[in-house]
């Protein structure tokens, strides 16, 4: 089984413009009630912002049912998960922050770390141990 990385790119993506406008739309905790009409039904920003965090929560059960309806469990939490889950849980930090970007320098320092150290030294690595040239082990 092969990882959409396209797909999850996009979710990422949309959930990024999602939190960017909310912020940009200036939603303060008073506007929390204000309301809009849709199908006939008064559904409120609150509302949007609580399906905004549970809906894809919903859809990781729906994610964890699909896959063990195939037979694919996870045995284990896969590197690359771990990978997504602490920069995600590392973004988070940076949200509402006070100067907008508190350790920018060392956040730059580890997104350089990541594609001139990291991706070539697993891709050398690997390519050496498969006799594929690059550096050796």
């Amino acid at each position: 089984m092969r990882t959409d990385w396209a797909l999850l790119r996009e979710m990422m993506n949309t959930a990024l413009d999602t939190c960017e406008a909310i912020e940009a739309a200036g939603v303060a905790e008073d506007d929390r009630d204000a309301a809009i009409d849709v199908d006939g039904t008064a559904v409120t920003v609150s509302d949007f912002l609580t399906s905004a965090w549970t809906y894809p929560e919903n859809i990781r059960y729906q994610i964890i049912r699909d896959r063990h309806a195939q037979g694919v469990d996870l045995a284990y939490v896969p590197e690359t998960a771990r990978i997504i889950n602490a920069m995600a849980q590392a973004a988070t930090e940076l949200i509402g922050s006070a100067d907008g970007s508190p350790a920018s320098e060392e956040i730059r320092k580890m997104l350089t770390w990541y594609r001139t150290h990291a991706i070539p030294g697993i891709e050398r690595a690997i390519a050496a141990r498969r006799g594929n040239g690059g550096a050796s082990s």
